[in-house]
């Protein structure tokens, strides 16, 4: 399976929307948050128990291709607003989501809840 590598910046201040930068072949932004369980039922038909797993938009999608993709996620800090906004401890490592789900909004990617916390 490829693995691309998305970077996301995210506010600890607003946890509804933050920064994304992805490197899939140029980069481009784009915009995340997160959803919660449960994680069922799904567009790919996923039916496991793991919580690093990720929904995309229209972006990644790829008319379903997107299913099964891994992208590596990790967070920068950002300024938004003027305001200066640290990423949770665990997100700032870095992790391996797997694509389960579309997301049909405005986002890029919407993270589970388990990861985009950094509680992994």
């Amino acid at each position: 399976m490829k693995e691309e590598t998305i970077i996301f910046a995210v506010p600890m201040l607003l946890f509804l929307a933050s920064l994304v930068s992805t490197s899939i072949g140029a980069e481009t932004s784009g915009v995340a948050s997160f959803y919660a369980e449960p994680y069922h039922p799904n567009a790919c038909n996923w039916n496991g128990d793991k919580t690093n797993i990720v929904s995309v938009s229209d972006a990644l999608w790829d008319n379903g291709n997107a299913c099964g993709r891994k992208y590596v996620v990790w967070c920068t800090p950002v300024s938004h607003e003027g305001i200066f906004q640290n990423c949770t401890e665990g997100l700032s490592g870095g992790y391996i989501v797997e694509v389960v789900d579309y997301c049909n909004n405005d986002l890029t990617m919407l993270l589970s809840q388990e990861v985009f916390s950094g509680n992994l």
